[in-house]
């Protein structure tokens, strides 16, 4: 028979459970998608600042030529 005592139970283990994604042990363990994305948004903040780079150079060569 299930008791108030038994019915605590799973609530104590989902707090366990939250308490462990918080802790820095959690952190460390990345999601791969999150890992992924963060790489593409590396990538593509490079290839945009190379962009802006060579359309100054652009701007620069078509102003002094």
């Amino acid at each position: 028979m299930a008791t108030p005592q038994n019915d605590k139970i799973p609530d104590e283990n989902a707090d366990d459970s939250a308490a462990d994604e918080r802790s820095p042990r959690g952190s460390q363990i990345e999601d791969p998608l999150e890992a992924i994305k963060a790489m593409r948004l590396g990538q593509l903040s490079v290839c945009r600042l190379k962009t802006e780079q060579e359309m100054q150079a652009m701007v620069s060569n078509l102003s002094s030529g």
